[in-house]
C-alpha cells in the first residue's frame, strides 16, 4: 500500500464528510426535521470525493469512503445535538466546549432511531460501491450513470 496515493482521496473524503455533516445539521436546524436521506447522501458525497481524487480505486479507497461517510454522519448528529443542547443564543463555538463533548456519548444511543440505522447502512453500501462503479465508467470513457 502506497500511502502517498491515499493522501488526496483521504483529504477529499474527510472534506466531503465535514461539509456533508454541516449541511445535514443546517437542514435539521432550519427545518426542525431530520431528513435521514441526507445521511445516505453523505455516503455518496464521500464516495464521489474518493472517486474523483484517486486515479485507481482500491479497497483502501473504499474503506476511506466508508469511514469518512460515518464520520460525516456522526459530525452531523453532533452538530445538531450541540445546537439544540446549547441553543443558538450561546453561539456556534460553544458547542465545542469540553462539557458538551463529554455529554455527547451519553446521548449517542438516543440520537439514532431505526430509520437512522437504515440510512447509515445505505450510506455505507453507497460509500463502498460507488467509487468502483464510477471508476469503471471512467475507465471505459463513459459518463457516470446516476445511482439507481
Amino acid at each position: 500500500m502506497n500511502g502517498s496515493k491515499n493522501v488526496m482521496p483521504m483529504l477529499a473524503a474527510l472534506l466531503a464528510a465535514i461539509i456533508g455533516g454541516i449541511v445535514w445539521a443546517l437542514i435539521v436546524v432550519v427545518t426542525e426535521y431530520e431528513v435521514g436521506i441526507v445521511a445516505w447522501a453523505i455516503g455518496g458525497l464521500a464516495a464521489l470525493a474518493v472517486s474523483f481524487s484517486a486515479k485507481k480505486i482500491t479497497p483502501v479507497h473504499q474503506i476511506l469512503a466508508v469511514v469518512a461517510s460515518l464520520l460525516g454522519i456522526l459530525l452531523g448528529k453532533y452538530f445538531v445535538y450541540g445546537y439544540f443542547l446549547i441553543g443558538e443564543a450561546e453561539g456556534i463555538m460553544s458547542m465545542f466546549q469540553m462539557e458538551v463533548m463529554r455529554m455527547f456519548p451519553q446521548f449517542f444511543s438516543t440520537l439514532f432511531s431505526g430509520m437512522d440505522i437504515i440510512f447509515v447502512l445505505l450510506a455505507i453500501v453507497t460509500a463502498w460501491q460507488l467509487p468502483v462503479k464510477l471508476a469503471s465508467n471512467r475507465d471505459k470513457g463513459e459518463e457516470p450513470v446516476p445511482a439507481e
